[in-house]
Parts: structure tokens; C-alpha cells; sequence
């Protein structure tokens, strides 16, 4: 019954994703809902894909093993939240545009625009995977199927649904999962309450260290994880893409800051979760600590459903990022890219952004088969970084000081990032790989902006 009821959900979840295809007409109905967005419809689509699988089922895998660590991925979420909506609504949509590189080729000229294009696009791809390490933990905590199984069927599902709506029924979705999770998220908090596991019990049962340490991986590392989250949502496409699809400013700010309210208090539920049953003495594979609670505490019909819940929350998030991707590529990579002279009709940058959404889920598919077993919050941390150290610099500076960063200097300015990112990465343990990335790219930019200063007081003199 539990395997009947939670298939059920999905394949409603699947056949609302190919209704919803019926209702788009054009590319611009597809990545940006035509501009007509409300509060709701902006918070929906920040939601949908930030709220995911590592708010939930990673969430809870970090809580078990490490305890309050869990709490960075939340809680960064909605520090960038409420960051986007008080000062970069406004500056975003001073023109209408669609992807994030497009506003910083209006800034910075077009190669500035396609190297950080492949950085957003690169670092959202990493997260893409972690979402599908979520999913196929629960995949396989319920069906009998192998992990390449279990992505397969999770890819699919994905599918079904980015390749359909876009962005508008994407909006409806996280409009409806977000009050799906909080249900179940509350209902699995109250199993814990009534098993006895009190916060107060398990701050005196548990050891402070790990467990009460919110820096028990160390400092470097979680902190980190926060900056990432925090730079790695701000410099999103999706989150982005999420702005413009509003009708106003207003709209727009709204959106940004209901988001920034509803999602901490998930991560805080989510370590709760991982926390008790790390103290009830159960013995299971972190990732699958969540999935396990929810099969062992609740009716087989209840627990299937509250476990579609949960996987539809993984699978919306992995909608919301593919689609993402999937603009970048479309919008600042292969249009700008493309040498034939005749430009392509409406009808043609649809079916292409389908098809490059196709081969977005299948590559993240391949990856996901090669790192099954990792942990799945440090995809999505990754992911973040990437994105960020290339263009949180060279973005800070158009939203505060615009004019002041020459093309030259902000293509090295991004260039740095990523280089120092990866060389972090590689050569320098104990510290988040986005802070070298973070600090050579910051430099770059800030030196530029002294330049540029200097030079225009001399051009004046």
C-alpha cells in the first residue's frame, strides 16, 4: 500500500507536467510566464527551486551525521532571499531582459556575458546532480531498483515535466509543493514530539560536539557552505529568472522576501528530524535517514504519500535548475554562438530550449550513476560556489557602482574567480574552495574600479 499509494501521487505529478505543456505558446511564455507574475507566482518559482532536495532529504542527512551543520543550507537560502529583495530587485529590472549574463553584458560587453554564462550554467548543472542524488536515495527506499534504475526514473520524471509548462506551471508547482513539504516536514516534527526526542532531551542526551556544533566540520568548511549558499543564490539563474517573471518591482520584492520567510524554519525542522533519529539509536545510511523515518512512523498509505511529497520536492527543484540551465545555454551560449545570418522564430528557440533541457537531465543522469554515495549537500554547496566565485564580484559591482568596471577588468575579474576556485579546490584543504575563488575575483574587481576612478579623474583634469 505504501508503494501504491506514493506511485499514485506520481504519476499525477507526471501527467500535470504533460497537461501543462498545453499552455505555452511561445519562448517567452516558457522562461519568463509572459511577465505576469504575482507575489505568489515569483515566490513559487523560488521556492520550487531552492526548496529541494537539500532542504529536505540532504538536510536531514547532514543533521544525522553532523547535527546543527544541516542548518547552513536554509538558512543561507533565506539570507539570499531577503538580500535579493531589498537591493537587487530594483536593478534587475531596470530592463527586460531574461538571463543574469544578459544583464551583466549590458554592463561589462559580451564576452564578459558568455564567460559567465558557462560559470552559472556550470555551477547550477552540479546542483542538478545533488537533486538527483536525493532522488534516488528515496527512489530506492521504497522500489526495489538499482541507482542507475532509480536515475533513470527520476530523469524521466524530470522530463515530463520542464519539457512541458516551463516556467508557469514550474511557478504552480512550487506554489503547491512548498505547502506539501511544510505539512509533511510538521507531521514527521510531531512524530518525533510524541516519540519523546524534545529538543530539550536531545541537547542533554547528545554529545555538544558534533552534534549542537554548528561548526562541527570546521570552520572554514561550514562557513563556507553558508557564503556559498548566499552568493551561490544571488548569482542563480533561476532565482533570477524568477525576478523577471514578475509584472512589477513590487511584485518582484515581495516574492523574494516570502521566500526569505518560509525557508529557514524548514531547515530547522529537517535537523530536528536528523537529530532524533541519530539519538533513537537507529542505524541506516545518512541519506536515507528521512525517507526511513517516514516508512517506519506513519500508516504504508499516509507514508506513501507524505513520501511523494518529499520526492516531488526533489523533483521540482531539479525542474527549476534544468530550466535554468537550459536558458543560459539557449540564451547566452548557442544564440550568441550560432553562424548562420538568418535568426531563428520563436517557435524554433522553444523547441530548442526543450531539447537542450533533454540533454541537461541526461548528463546530470550519467554523473549522478559515476558519484552515487556522496554527500549530497556538498553537490549543491559546490554548485553555488562555482556559480558565485565567477560572478558575485563583477554583479555587486553593477547593482552598487555601476560605470565604474571596464570590460577588460570584469572578464578578468571572472576569470579570477573561477581560477582560484578551482585552484582552492585542489590545492587548499580545510577551507571552503570558494573563498580563494571569492577573494581573487573581489580583488580583480576592486582594483578595476580604483583604475577606472583614477582614469576618469585624470581624463577630467
Amino acid at each position: 500500500m505504501f508503494m501504491v499509494s506514493a506511485a499514485m501521487v506520481l504519476i499525477i505529478f507526471f501527467g500535470f507536467g504533460l497537461f501543462s505543456s498545453k499552455n505555452v505558446s511561445s519562448s517567452s511564455d516558457y522562461a519568463v510566464a509572459s511577465r505576469k507574475a504575482g507575489v505568489r507566482g515569483v515566490a513559487g518559482v523560488i521556492l520550487g527551486a531552492l526548496v529541494g532536495g537539500g532542504a529536505t532529504v540532504g538536510t536531514v542527512q547532514m543533521a544525522y551525521q553532523w547535527g546543527l551543520s544541516g542548518i547552513w543550507f536554509t538558512l543561507g537560502s533565506g539570507i539570499a532571499c531577503l538580500v535579493m529583495g531589498l537591493w537587487f530587485v530594483k536593478p534587475l529590472r531596470s530592463v527586460e531582459l531574461i538571463t543574469l549574463p544578459q544583464f551583466l553584458g549590458r554592463h561589462y560587453g559580451k564576452k564578459t556575458a558568455m564567460l559567465a554564462a558557462v560559470s552559472t550554467a556550470s555551477g547550477t548543472f552540479l546542483s542538478i546532480v545533488a537533486q538527483f542524488l536525493s532522488g534516488v536515495a528515496l527512489m530506492r527506499s521504497v522500489f526495489p531498483f538499482s541507482a542507475e534504475i532509480a536515475a533513470v526514473l527520476v530523469g524521466g520524471l524530470i522530463i515530463a515535466f520542464v519539457f512541458g509548462g516551463g516556467i508557469k506551471s514550474f511557478s504552480r508547482l512550487g506554489e503547491s509543493k512548498i505547502v506539501f513539504l511544510y505539512l509533511v516536514l510538521i507531521l514527521c516534527s510531531f512524530a518525533v514530539f510524541l516519540q519523546g526526542e524534545t529538543p530539550l532531551k536531545l541537547v542533554g542526551a547528545m554529545p555538544g560536539h558534533p552534534y549542537f556544533n554548528p561548526f562541527a566540520r570546521g570552520l572554514g568548511k561550514d562557513l563556507g557552505s553558508l557564503v556559498s549558499l548566499i552568493c551561490g543564490v544571488l548569482c542563480g539563474q533561476i532565482y533570477i529568472q524568477a525576478v523577471y517573471t514578475a509584472m512589477d518591482n513590487g511584485s518582484a520584492k515581495r516574492g523574494c522576501l516570502w521566500a526569505s520567510f518560509l525557508i529557514p524554519p524548514m531547515g530547522f525542522l529537517g535537523v530536528w528530524i536528523g537529530l532524533a533519529m541519530r539519538n533513537s539509536g537507529v542505524v541506516v545510511e545518512a541519506s536515507q535517514a528521512l525517507p526511513f523515518f517516514i516508512r517506519t512512523n506513519f500508516p504504508p498509505i499516509v507514508g506513501g504519500v507524505l513520501w511523494s511529497g518529499i520526492m516531488i520536492t526533489v523533483l521540482g527543484t531539479a525542474v527549476g535548475l534544468s530550466l535554468g540551465v537550459a536558458t543560459n545555454i539557449a540564451r547566452d551560449i548557442y544564440l550568441p554562438m550560432r553562424k548562420c545570418s538568418e535568426p531563428l522564430n520563436d517557435r524554433e528557440i522553444l523547441l530548442r530550449s526543450r531539447l537542450i533541457v533533454v540533454l541537461v537531465v541526461l548528463s546530470a543522469l550519467v554523473i549522478s550513476c559515476i558519484s552515487k554515495g556522496s554527500m549530497i549537500l556538498q553537490w549543491s554547496y559546490l554548485g553555488m560556489g562555482l556559480k558565485a566565485a565567477g560572478i558575485f564580484a563583477i554583479l555587486l559591482a553593477s547593482v552598487l557602482k555601476p560605470g565604474r568596471l571596464s570590460p577588460w577588468w570584469s572578464f578578468s575579474s571572472v576569470l579570477g574567480g573561477l581560477m582560484g576556485t578551482v585552484y582552492g579546490a585542489l590545492f587548499i584543504q580545510g577551507i571552503d574552495p570558494l573563498f580563494p575563488g571569492l577573494f581573487l575575483a573581489g580583488s580583480i574587481a576592486l582594483l578595476g574600479m580604483v583604475k577606472g576612478k583614477c582614469d576618469k579623474k585624470d581624463f577630467s583634469s
